[in-house]
């Protein structure tokens, strides 16, 4: 039995479409990515904050919280 090759291909986020572009929501910026099989929804293995950069009108934004919702 040969193992499935990893996938290696990253998830590309999606930038057309009005319901998947990415959006504000409130205090939220909404991204959607392809290919979410992969994406882990518990809490604990979330991206850190520091792993997003948020720039408003050129200026750095501080991201104070990251979820993932694959079902979304």
């Amino acid at each position: 039995n040969t193992p499935a090759p990893a996938d290696t291909t990253p998830p590309q986020l999606i930038t057309t479409g009005d319901t998947t572009r990415p959006k504000v929501s409130g205090d939220q910026l909404v991204l959607s990515f392809s290919d979410t099989g992969n994406l882990d929804a518990d809490a604990t293995h979330k991206p850190a904050n520091g792993a997003f950069t948020v720039l408003v009108n050129g200026v750095a934004n501080a991201v104070t919280n990251v979820s993932v919702e694959p079902q979304a």
